[in-house]
């Protein structure tokens, strides 16, 4: 096969060049508003290509690279702290966010899928945000009470959707501890 970056024959989608010199994490953490800390490991715009095979055939694969890189830089999580995938449907074949937080276990964080789920189906991409704050996702939780948990996703833009997660988490008696995504645009 050739690898996604380069086009050079590779044993897997991203050449171990490649790796090196687009996929060496850089973590950085953002508070949002509700000061909700946010840990990123790249620039959305430095990884965008790969961002977007999400919605392809072979994103599951892209993905796992991606999360085995950037969690590589990761210590173990605190005792019992469980990871929530922000809305883990795999209706599209899997669940990019659901795929994060399995690759969080290697680290001591307990997944805990499909307990927070967008009752709003409407997509954001492209979306300006005046079109993200008329249109709230609505999360709906439905898993244990009383733990103590960081929300996962891959991408965070205007922190509007985190900051509704860690709001609906927060009334179901979820203490939040932060976010763990992939790419900040705001980087």
């Amino acid at each position: 096969m050739r690898c996604l970056s380069c086009r050079r024959f590779s044993a897997t989608l991203v050449c171990p060049k490649c790796r090196e010199l687009y996929l060496r994490p850089y973590p950085r953490i953002r508070r949002l508003d509700t000061g909700l800390e946010v840990l990123s490991f790249y620039a959305y715009d430095e990884i965008e290509p790969f961002l977007l095979t999400k919605h392809l055939p072979h994103g599951w694969f892209v993905y796992r690279i991606l999360a085995r890189e950037a969690f590589s830089v990761l210590e173990k999580a605190q005792e019992g702290l469980a990871a929530i995938p922000v809305d883990d449907d795999a209706s599209g074949g899997y669940s990019h966010t659901a795929l994060l937080a399995r690759e969080l276990k290697r680290y001591g964080y307990r997944p805990r899928f499909a307990s927070l789920r967008a009752r709003n189906r409407v997509s954001y991409a492209g979306q300006p945000l005046a079109f993200r704050l008329a249109n709230p996702r609505d999360f709906l939780y439905e898993g244990p009470k009383k733990i103590r948990a960081v929300l996962i996703d891959d991408i965070v833009t205007s922190g509007l959707t985190l900051q509704e997660a860690q709001g609906a988490l927060l009334r179901a008696g979820v203490t939040v501890h932060s976010a763990i995504v992939l790419a900040d645009a705001d980087r």
